[in-house]
């Protein structure tokens, strides 16, 4: 019961958050609703199948389906989520100075390697989205950020496949990778619990 809770509670403040997005036109009421419904079924969902679901992980719920949402219609994740993450992260975790050590690895490890694919595709890959990924590597830590991050690009690599061969669209199109991530950092959520 208290994830219900924890649940309404993140989607509340994400919808009245919404000014603060980062989008370049204002959100509607229904996107507002939608996403709404979103976290709070993400979030009762997790919790149903994790008996170990902490109802604090709903933030992460709630702040990274906003960021799925806004890299989804913006094509950016911008700076204030990455640390939001980062902040959420140090809030909620119960740390030793070893577990933390290892968090910092990861984060530096998974930034360290998507800023190198952003180098390499000649920023193909944004910015955003290295930044995004180094802030889960850093909340989720080892191995749970190397797991976030394979869903995540084998998720987007799976969605690019179908649009190349079902909907015949050309190589050169770009897609979001950020709603891929969250999708990659839920799973390493729910890995974390066990």
């Amino acid at each position: 019961m208290d994830n219900f809770w924890a649940s309404m509670l993140a989607a509340f403040v994400m919808s009245v958050a919404a000014p603060y997005w980062g989008l370049t036109e204002a959100v509607s009421l229904r996107a507002r609703m939608m996403m709404a419904v979103v976290i709070i079924f993400l979030s009762v969902a997790l919790g149903w199948y994790d008996g170990h679901w902490n109802p604090l992980d709903d933030g992460f719920v709630g702040l990274w389906t906003v960021v799925a949402y806004v890299d989804a219609k913006e094509r950016i994740i911008p700076n204030r989520f990455v640390l939001l993450t980062i902040l959420w992260g140090v809030v909620v975790t119960p740390w030793t100075l070893q577990i933390a050590m290892h968090d910092l690895a990861t984060g530096l490890g998974l930034f360290a390697f998507y800023l190198l694919v952003h180098f390499v595709t000649s920023g193909g890959l944004g910015m955003g989205d290295v930044k995004f990924s180094g802030a889960q590597g850093f909340v989720l830590g080892w191995p749970q950020g190397l797991l976030a991050s394979v869903v995540g690009l084998w998720a987007a690599g799976l969605y690019s496949l179908i649009l190349l061969v079902v909907f015949r669209r050309s190589r050169g199109q770009a897609i979001a990778l950020g709603p891929f991530l969250v999708l990659g950092g839920l799973a390493g959520l729910v890995g974390l619990l066990h």
